[in-house]
């Protein structure tokens, strides 16, 4: 049996390390970049580990201090690094089997900068040598912000910044008593007490902690009881728009790689357009929708992207289906797919632009383009009807008629037109300038068709859509600053007219299924493409603009049963997320504006003209008074005159 007194050995332990010394090795924490969210919220980290410098111990919680002291090193203040108490306690235990012996706070940075966690003699002579030269070379403040940027406090964060952000979602240094000890007394052992996983070790250890602050007279015995009845009062930081967090990543390495930096440097905080209540409103719709998916359908991909049209800022985005990661395809920025019928806003646009009314008669009948050739183009309407009569071009855009389409851009436009206008108002991509492009057989992505719609929302100004507001470095200084990029593209009086067609397809044609759960001023256009590959709805408020995108990778799979259509599977997504933000919103939605140089006219259903008394069909429309059409001559009342 070994009968050394342990304080014997302790001391000589102490004083070896005493007369011994050792050079000490440079210090290298790698700390990550991060992104938030517009009001501050973390998105995600970018680097191997969550680690946030905090930058002064002034910038936490006094209580996270005083917890910290109070349960690991109460002589802080009054040793070199090494404490012979502690030593003593340390070595007895050792002797006696029990591996856990304390150490002084210097001793325990050492041994997490530089040292692994083997339990032996040797190593801590290491140790000791280690924490008698950091108290040498730094002061006790500087080795109190060392540890606390150090120490893991399980669930991934490392540190006292991310692990406050992790479990309460609040910067360092408005963490409460309780909340302060729940984080110090997670030190110990911080997978066996995860709040996450156990949360009533967690709260067992965090009353320990409270306790022992009692002990030390920190609390009083009222506040400890007080204090222990409380719960745990989480908020841990939820996993949000992950793809998004990859398309800033991607972004933010773009604008630093034109000075020569990198996230990779750690230390940069990147503030993004995120709004945190829409996206969660966005992830929140999709998973509803999703739960509803046929078997056959659980692989379907789904995009969203709302944009403010005002600025072009990026609201929300959903890059993939609930199974997917950050990591893959992004199916609102890195896709190009046909849009279908929602192509259809930029034709009647152009038209309206051009002096066209709503009430301009198309033909909903059928045509043939090209005939016999090897291009040749039988458009046909989805249900494979017609009315053979001409219908307002209002009507056509309501129940996306796609005949009257054919007949609009061979009759009265072209395809290079059309492709001319969609590139204006946002759309990038290359359009082919083929009549079919009437119906939207061009491949373009979410994003585009969001900015693009964008204009009609915002009035005719087209903003480009951006993600990033500012990146700060370390100490706050704004190393980049965002500008909106917009641009008049279009005057506010067509702007109007396509948004009083679009709102009719919302209240009573092809996107109807919104007013099931949105009630709001709202305007926008499904679109299911051929062989129900693609399913689209854009639509739009006076405050955002929302693309809704679901389909397949393999686009030999086809959307099934009553999911096939834009109008079924995309518009209820959207009108959740408007609803939603709706709820949350303190100011009441608002309608859109009537510019000032749009009146109302009686027109002639059959001529799209100004009605003549004599006109058989007549009803009131929107009319461009900049661009007001004549009276109708097909009706016109014949006058006899003479002398």
């Amino acid at each position: 049996m070994l009968r050394i007194p342990v304080f014997i050995i302790a001391v000589s332990l102490f004083f070896a390390s005493a007369a011994s010394s050792q050079s000490l090795p440079p210090i290298r924490l790698t700390y990550a970049s991060l992104a938030t969210s517009a009001d501050g919220i973390v998105l995600d980290y970018y680097g191997p580990e969550k680690r946030v410098e905090l930058l002064s111990t002034g910038s936490t919680s006094k209580w996270v201090i005083r917890s910290l002291l109070a349960t690991e090193d109460r002589d802080f203040y009054n040793h070199d690094g090494v404490s012979l108490k502690g030593l003593s306690r340390a070595v007895f235990r050792t002797l006696a089997g029990n591996r856990q012996g304390g150490s002084t706070l210097t001793m325990q940075l050492a041994r997490n900068l530089f040292l692994s966690h083997e339990r032996s003699i040797s190593r801590k002579l290491k140790e000791i040598e280690l924490a008698r030269e950091i108290e040498k070379r730094y002061s006790k403040d500087q080795i109190l912000l060392l540890y606390l940027n150090t120490v893991y406090f399980g669930n991934g964060a490392y540190g006292i910044w991310a692990a406050a952000r992790e479990y309460f979602q609040k910067d360092p240094a408005d963490l409460s008593i309780s909340e302060s000890a729940m984080l110090v007394g997670l030190l110990q052992a911080p997978e066996r007490y995860n709040p996450l996983k156990h949360p009533d070790r967690a709260l067992q250890r965090r009353n320990q902690v409270l306790h022992i602050l009692m002990d030390v007279g920190r609390i009083s015995k009222q506040e400890y009881d007080r204090l222990r009845r409380s719960p745990l009062g989480l908020n841990p930081r939820a996993s949000l728009g992950k793809h998004f967090a990859e398309y800033v990543r991607r972004e933010a390495e773009a604008i630093l790689s034109r000075s020569g930096k990198s996230l990779r440097d750690g230390n940069y905080r990147v503030v993004t357009t995120l709004d945190i209540s829409m996206q969660l409103a966005a992830e929140s719709a999709v998973q509803a929708t999703w739960n509803t998916l046929p078997a056959g359908m659980q692989e379907a991909q789904i995009g969203a992207l709302c944009i403010d049209p005002r600025t072009g800022a990026i609201l929300c985005m959903i890059g993939g289906n609930p199974a997917s990661s950050g990591r893959d395809l992004n199916h609102v920025t890195q896709i190009r797919r046909q849009p279908g019928s929602a192509f259809k806003a930029f034709l009647y646009a152009s038209l309206l632009e051009q002096g066209y009314t709503l009430a301009t008669p198309l033909m909903d009948a059928p045509l043939v383009v090209d005939s016999g050739m090897a291009w040749e183009w039988r458009p046909s309407n989805v249900d494979g009807g017609y009315s053979g009569v001409p219908v307002p071009m209002k009507t056509a855009i309501q129940y996306s008629l796609n005949l009257a389409a054919a007949h609009a851009i061979v009759e009265l436009s072209d395809a290079m037109s059309v492709a001319d206008f969609a590139h204006r108002c946002g759309i990038q991509s290359e359009l082919r300038a083929f009549p079919s492009l009437a119906l939207g057989t061009s491949e373009v992505s979410p994003l585009e068709m969001t900015s693009a719609f964008g204009v009609f929302a915002s009035g005719g100004r087209r903003a480009t859509p951006f993600a990033i507001s500012r990146i700060e470095d370390a100490r706050k200084r704004v190393m980049y600053q965002s500008t909106p990029d917009t641009a008049t593209v279009l005057d506010a009086a067509t702007a109007y007219l396509v948004t009083e067609a679009l709102s009719a397809a919302v209240d009573s044609g092809t996107a109807r299924q919104v007013r099931r759960l949105y009630s709001g001023p709202a305007a926008g256009k499904t679109g299911t493409t051929q062989q129900h590959t693609d399913a689209w709805f854009v639509g739009y408020t006076t405050q955002y603009c929302m693309a809704v995108w679901a389909g397949f990778d393999a686009q030999t799979r086809k959307l099934t049963g009553a999911y096939r259509y834009g109008g079924t599977l995309c518009a209820p997504i959207w009108a959740r997320v408007m609803n939603s933000t709706a709820a949350k919103s303190s100011a009441p939605d608002s309608s859109f504006v009537m510019p000032v140089d749009i009146v109302h006219r009686r027109l002639c259903l059959d001529s799209g003209m100004q009605a003549d008394e004599a006109c058989p069909r007549v009803a009131e429309y929107p009319v461009n008074m900049e661009m007001l059409p004549g009276v109708c001559i097909d009706h016109a009342t014949d006058v006899l005159f003479g002398w």
